[in-house]
């Protein structure tokens, strides 16, 4: 409660001085991302560091709804509110050197809420709360400084140390819930080559969106985790599309360090042959555990009378560097060896059980004229082991991967259409975009409990015109469930916010 006062009293003094600003300082992207606008100018004074320095918030509420076709003891209907929001403040520079701090709040639980019988059943949601406080009766409202780095900037170099949102191909900040995904370590990003951008990192922990405490960036922490204890599974690395079998358990069997470090190198360059050519390359070294790279091309056509046709394909490749001694070729951690959990039935699914060796391949194909746009994607797993990725960057993103889905299972096809409208560029409703898209998942079942889907997703996005800097989402997806109906499920998620 203390917390919240807190940030409620900063909300308040920051709303009255900034009540008269003319432009916003800041905007969100449609992937969240935000946008800083204005920055502090640089000061020749230590003294007008902090006088010069920058204050910006966000005031936002997610509503998450999830309806089971069927109800059962282990499938609720539920919806859970989650309300909050951040003050970030810049210090002006002064010798290339300023400092940023990120504070973030979230609090359910208000009463307008049909929540289920235990924080585990909860799906999209979980990230309004920190379930672990939650079942440790800490409460479901928590305060967190997420982000509180030193950079120092020179021409077209930026340096950071500390804890800071480091946004790459393999690590995002994926703020569609109530709190970033932050890490801390060191960043480095440089713009010096002619339309070129390279990012690199040296990260040493991880802090989830529904987390307050800094984590090993892979470490499952399973060493409490009966239901009468204080459930330290959700007190480390427990995102969706972490690797099970990389768990302290397994780790300490094999004398491996709890917080291996993540060294990452990514980019994109316009500079190849034509500008209408986009290379994109990511890499990344998880310390004696393996090791990933990834490098995609996008080219646009002008096809006449306003059509642009871009085609992409990415390839991604999965290198063993000892995680799959540690933990098996699935994501279950059911491949690992029996004395490590395995099963001998998921082990048989998977050509080489105790390598992460893996490939992907994906292809798209985007059609723009004026506000629409359409895009068929598809992406192929190899039949070789799942792919480890728990930092929010996802390997199918912008090809076939939908909301809340995880489709980088070993042996796994998937195809997307979507179809995007702008109806203020259509000169239609000022600030209205929209998406639908449909997609099929096809899995192998001998390797994973997914079953095979076909998703339905809508989407809108509103700026509120009459309150500048306000804006509304929406967005709804159904999935069929193939091989289990009973599963059949709908999920609404509803958000507002509002930047200052």
């Amino acid at each position: 409660m203390k917390s919240f006062k807190m940030f409620l009293l900063f909300v308040l003094l920051s709303l009255s001085a900034l009540a008269n600003a003319d432009k916003p300082k800041q905007t969100l992207q449609a992937n969240y991302f935000v946008n800083y606008k204005i920055i502090p100018s640089a000061v020749d004074s230590l003294s007008d560091i902090f006088t010069e320095g920058m204050l910006y918030g966000r005031l936002r509420t997610n509503w998450f709804f999830y309806q089971w076709e069927n109800e059962d003891s282990t499938h609720e209907n539920h919806n859970i509110l989650g309300v909050g929001g951040s003050l970030i403040y810049k210090t002006a520079p002064y010798a290339g050197l300023s400092v940023t701090t990120g504070l973030y709040y979230t609090s359910a639980g208000t009463g307008l809420d049909n929540q289920p019988s235990t924080v585990a059943l909860l799906k999209g949601g979980k990230d309004t709360i920190s379930r672990f406080n939650a079942l440790t009766e800490k409460g479901k409202s928590f305060a967190v400084l997420g982000q509180a780095y030193l950079q120092y900037e020179r021409a077209e170099v930026k340096a950071r140390v500390g804890r800071s949102i480091f946004n790459s191909f393999f690590t995002k900040s994926n703020d569609s819930k109530m709190i970033p995904n932050t890490f801390e370590g060191l960043t480095l990003e440089s713009k010096d080559l002619d339309k070129t951008r390279v990012r690199m990192a040296y990260l040493t922990r991880q802090k989830l969106r529904d987390h307050d405490n800094f984590h090993s960036l892979i470490m499952i922490d399973n060493r409490d985790i009966t239901p009468t204890s204080s459930n330290t599974l959700w007190n480390g690395n427990d995102d969706s599309g972490a690797h099970l079998g990389l768990n302290y358990e397994n780790f300490k069997q094999a004398s491996m360090e709890e917080n291996p470090d993540l060294i990452i190198i990514d980019g994109y360059t316009h500079a190849l042959f034509t500008p209408k050519l986009k290379v994109t390359f990511s890499g990344l070294y998880l310390e004696d555990l393996f090791y990933t790279g990834m490098l995609e091309l996008n080219y646009t056509f002008d096809l006449g009378n306003g059509y642009k046709l871009s085609p992409g394909v990415r390839y991604v490749q999965q290198f063993d560097d000892g995680a799959g001694t540690i933990g098996g070729a699935s994501l279950t951690g059911l491949a690992a060896s029996d004395t490590n959990g395995g099963l001998k039935v998921v082990r048989d699914a998977y050509i080489d059980p105790d390598s992460v060796d893996t490939y992907m391949t994906a292809l798209r194909l985007i059609l723009e004229k004026g506000a629409g746009s359409v895009s068929l994607g598809y992406t192929q797993i190899a039949n070789e082991a799942d792919f480890i990725t728990p930092w929010r960057g996802f390997v199918t993103s912008g090809y076939t991967r939908e909301m809340a889905r995880y489709n980088w299972v070993a042996n796994t096809k998937t195809y997307r259409l979507c179809y995007a409208y702008d109806f203020g560029k259509g000169k239609i409703i000022e600030g209205l975009r929209s998406y639908f898209s449909y997609t099929h998942e096809d899995y192998d079942e001998d390797k994973t409990s997914k079953n095979d889907a076909y998703l339905y997703y809508f989407g809108l996005i509103k700026k509120i015109k009459t309150v500048p800097n306000l804006s509304a989402r929406l967005r709804i997806q159904y999935v069929d469930e193939i091989n289990d109906v009973s599963i059949d499920h709908t999920e609404m998620r509803m958000e507002l916010n509002y930047l200052f």
